[in-house]
Parts: C-alpha cells; sequence; structure tokens
C-alpha cells in the first residue's frame, strides 16, 4: 500500500507540474507577440538615447583632434604641415561610431536583462521556479525582438546615411567643380608678394581664432560651409572664401593681394644687368599701360600701398624726365602689383625689379624665387654696354655715354647666369616667353650706332651689333622671343611705348590688353 500510495503521491505531483508547465507555456505563447515587440521597440529606445545623447549613452564625438590625426583622411593641401583645425561633416567617421556605440549599448542593456533574471531566481524553489519556466522564454523572445529591432535600427540608419551621404557628395562635386572650373578659366592663383611662393590654393585664417586653414575647398570638412575648430563658420570654395576672409601664403604666412587665388595672376619679372635700365623701363610701362588701359575700356589701379607708392614715385620721375635712382644692392625685391580691370574681367600682374647685382651674382640670384613662377620674363638690353656701340663712340667720356650711364656687364654673360639659375632650378625654359627689350633708343636716336634700331628690325640690329649668340641662345632657350625697342619718354601709343613688352607676354598669357596687331615686333 505504501508503494502504491508513493507512486500515486509522484502522479500527482507529475500531474501538477505538468499542469503548471501547460499554464506557464499558454502564458508564455500569449504574451511572446507582445514581448517580442517590446524587444524591438527597448532596441529602438536605445538607439533614440545613444544618438540623442543621453547621460551616460553619448557616443564619443569625433572633432578637430581626431582629424588631425588623421581621421578619415581628410584632404590636406600639398603645402600644409598638418590638416585643418576643422569639425568634420558627419560622413567621415561619427556615423560610424554611432551605430557601433547603439549596437554596444543594446547588447550591454541584453546582458544586464539576463544577469538580473538570473540574480533574481538563483538559489530560490517554489513559486521561482515557477517564474523562471515563465520569465527565461519571455526574455529569450524580447532578446530576439531588440536584436531584430538593432538590425532594423542599423538598416534605417544606413539607408538614411546612404541617401544623404549621396546629397553630400552630389553638392560637394557640384560646389567643388564650379569653385575650380571658374578659377582655372580665369588662370588663378596665389603668389606671395614676401617669399614669392605660388600656390593653387591661397591659405584663410579663421577670422575668430586666426587659425589657418590650408584647404577650404568642398570636402569632408563641410560641403558649402565647415565649422572652426573654435565654432566659428567658414564658407568653402576658394572663391567664396576670398570674399570674406583674408588670403595668406600657406608657405610663409604673410599676407596675400587682394583677388590672390580668384583673379588671373600675371607674373613677369624684368631681369638684367646693373644699370641696363630695368626700373626706369618698370616705370615707363606702368604709364604707358595704365594709359592704355583707359584708352581700351579698362582700368588700372591697385590692391596695396607699395605699390600704389612705387607707381606715383615712378610718374613723377618720367614726367619730369629726371634719371632714374639705382635700386640698391640687396634690396627686397618686392613685387609691385597692378590690378586691370575690363568689363567683369580682373587680373593681377606683378612685376619685379630686382637689383642688377642679383642677376650677375651666382650666389645671390638662387634666391629669386619669382623667376621660376613667371609667365613670361622681360630681359633689358642696354645698348650703350653694346662694344659695337661703345666703339663708335669718342671714348669714355663721350657725353652720350655719360647721360647713359651705361650698364656694367656683359649683357651676354647676365642671360646665361640667369638662364642657368632657372635651369639649375628645374625650370623648364621652353615653356616660357621672353620679351628682349633694347632701352634707352632716345638716346640713340642722333646717333650712327641707332640707325637701323627701330621696330620690325631689333633683332637684325641685335645681330649686327654682335649680339647674335645672344639671339640664338634665347630662341633655342625659350618656347617663343620677341624683340621690341623702347624709349621711357616715347609717346605712350607708339611704336617704341615702354608697354609693348608687357603687353605681348600678358596677351601670350591669356590677357590680351592691346589688339594683337598694334604689336608689331618681331617673333620667334
Amino acid at each position: 500500500m505504501q508503494i502504491i500510495g508513493a507512486l500515486l503521491g509522484l502522479l500527482f505531483v507529475l500531474w501538477l507540474a505538468a499542469m503548471l508547465f501547460g499554464l506557464a507555456m499558454s502564458v508564455v505563447v500569449t504574451i511572446a507577440p507582445v514581448m517580442f515587440l517590446v524587444g524591438m521597440l527597448a532596441a529602438f529606445g536605445v538607439a533614440l538615447l545613444a544618438l540623442a545623447g543621453a547621460r551616460g549613452r553619448r557616443p564619443l564625438t569625433v572633432g578637430p583632434d581626431d582629424v588631425r590625426a588623421g581621421l578619415g583622411k581628410a584632404r590636406v593641401a600639398p603645402q600644409a604641415d598638418r590638416p585643418d583645425p576643422a569639425w568634420p561633416v558627419y560622413f567621415v567617421g561619427q556615423w560610424r561610431i554611432d551605430l557601433v556605440t547603439v549596437a554596444q549599448q543594446t547588447w550591454r542593456d541584453l546582458g544586464w536583462a539576463w544577469r538580473w533574471l538570473r540574480d533574481k531566481l538563483r538559489y530560490r524553489g517554489g513559486p521561482a521556479a515557477v517564474i523562471g519556466i515563465v520569465a527565461y522564454p519571455l526574455l529569450t523572445i524580447a532578446s530576439g525582438g531588440a536584436l531584430l529591432g538593432l538590425v532594423l535600427v542599423l538598416v534605417l540608419c544606413g539607408t538614411l546615411l546612404a541617401l544623404a551621404w549621396l546629397g553630400w557628395l552630389l553638392v560637394v562635386l557640384v560646389a567643388g567643380s564650379v569653385d575650380r572650373g571658374v578659377r582655372a578659366l580665369r588662370k588663378a592663383e596665389s603668389s606671395c608678394p614676401t617669399c614669392f611662393h605660388v600656390a593653387k590654393i591661397p591659405a584663410f585664417p579663421c577670422g575668430n581664432c586666426g587659425e589657418t586653414h590650408y584647404d577650404l575647398r568642398p570636402g569632408k570638412l563641410g560641403a558649402l560651409w565647415r565649422r572652426c575648430a573654435c565654432g566659428a563658420r567658414l564658407p568653402t570654395t576658394v572663391l567664396r572664401a576670398a570674399a570674406r576672409l583674408t588670403a595668406t601664403c600657406p608657405s610663409c604666412g604673410g599676407p596675400l593681394r587682394p583677388g590672390a587665388g580668384v583673379l588671373t595672376d600675371l607674373r613677369l619679372p624684368v631681369f638684367g644687368p646693373v644699370s641696363a635700365g630695368k626700373t626706369r623701363l618698370v616705370y615707363a610701362a606702368m604709364l604707358a599701360l595704365r594709359d592704355q588701359a583707359s584708352a581700351r575700356g579698362a582700368a588700372l589701379d591697385f590692391v596695396d600701398d607699395h605699390s600704389r607708392e612705387v607707381f606715383d614715385r615712378g610718374a613723377a620721375l618720367i614726367s619730369s624726365g629726371g634719371d632714374t635712382v639705382k635700386t640698391p644692392a640687396g634690396a627686397p625685391s618686392a613685387a609691385i602689383t597692378l590690378r586691370f580691370t575690363r568689363a567683369r574681367r580682373r587680373v593681377l600682374l606683378h612685376l619685379f625689379d630686382a637689383p642688377g647685382e642679383s642677376f650677375s651674382d651666382r650666389d645671390e640670384n638662387t634666391e629669386l624665387e619669382f623667376l621660376d613662377h613667371a609667365q613670361g620674363l622681360v630681359f633689358v638690353v642696354d645698348p650703350f654696354s653694346v662694344r659695337w656701340v661703345r666703339d663708335q663712340l669718342t671714348g669714355p667720356d663721350d657725353k652720350h655715354l655719360v647721360r647713359a650711364n651705361p650698364a656694367r656687364d656683359d649683357p651676354e654673360q647676365t642671360y646665361h647666369l640667369t638662364v642657368r639659375r632657372l635651369r639649375d632650378f628645374r625650370v623648364d625654359t621652353g615653356k616660357r616667353r621672353l620679351a628682349v627689350v633694347v632701352v634707352k633708343a632716345d638716346l640713340l636716336d642722333d646717333l650712327p650706332a641707332g640707325e637701323g634700331l627701330r621696330p620690325g628690325r631689333v633683332k637684325r640690329w641685335l645681330e649686327d651689333a654682335g649680339l647674335d649668340n645672344l639671339v640664338l641662345a634665347a630662341e633655342r632657350d625659350f618656347a617663343e622671343v620677341r624683340f621690341f625697342v623702347v624709349a621711357s619718354l616715347a609717346d605712350r601709343g607708339t611704336p617704341r611705348s615702354p608697354a609693348h613688352p608687357f603687353a605681348w607676354l600678358m596677351a601670350r598669357s591669356g590677357f590680351a590688353l592691346l589688339p594683337v596687331d598694334d604689336q608689331v615686333e618681331e617673333s620667334v
């Protein structure tokens, strides 16, 4: 009887356990969809809290320091030694950190839920066991819902990010292409008047904190605007930045001329021996260019005080017929910048007039970096330094020589030293243009040596004067050579106008100030 009673008791316990299990399963089955939905909603909630930056859930923020460390490989201008101090756009790295944070926090919260349930039911029998029969399956279902919710969150965010990235990329491509295209059509560059460095992209210090941004083109730091590390909003594209910020040289940090990087930039150095007449040619040419520009509907003005002062000084000297003061040896070769405006076209013309000693000394001419970036060069030949001319005079005390104050060195020597310097610095002279200018023509007018020196026959005159090797070397070394004769006191519109050599080089560089027919000298 005891055995039968024990069996009946066991059957009752099993029956009761089965009933309880069935009841638990019915509860689980009934609540399972709700728990699955709760898990999904929990995943969405975790994502919202993380992306909203709730306390303890805020993802790490990608900032300027991360950009400087190389995050996202944000574009860096070649001349910069570090990336710009700006906040990157969301697509550079923040999106990845945010989504990883959402996934990590969802997984962390699920782990916490399982540990909490385990701790609550551990070492407890009776009702706790019944609760466990229901709770563990329900938590499993909720975990599945949370994982599915996480997948949906990631897919949804990924889709939205892809669409936003495509829109951002379109803006970057369009804005960048327009900026690049306009500057290419204008042949715009930024040339430094101090160190003579030439760059495609100028640097722009932030107007708020002064930190330098070396590359403000649309990209990973901003499509239409970028945010400096200090929080200031800066425009992208060089065209827009130049209108709002002060451009600086990316090499030395010095200020650039207004319009640098967005206007046509022409650089024309004048070289020749000491006392050849380079400075007087520059003075006379500026006056002639102003007059001829005005006659053809263009205007000449200045973008800096230094250039205006040099022009005023030169205008007073040429107008009065006074003697030109020699440029002191060792004087800095600061550029004289003229701005020409015709209709909607604006051009910056930089003229460089270095002391003649710089072109006669091998050691000094290495510092003339402006020669390396010139679109064309003006070589000044003083006819009174040519032996053939001097032999026709009465001697060193001849009044014509005294008045002319001839150059000290042979023009061929100065030419070859300068060309050798260009080649040493890997400048391809075969892609440059050269204007050979015979100056002081008005002082030769009443001399036999000047009889054949007239426009259209300058090359022949140089050959007759014994400078045929110089002519051959120039034609061999440069892509195009044109020969001019000028007189500093000539009427601005005459064939001997000092404007012609510069106007020709400007026209060959894309800005025709004078009609081609007016430039009648020989070209090779």
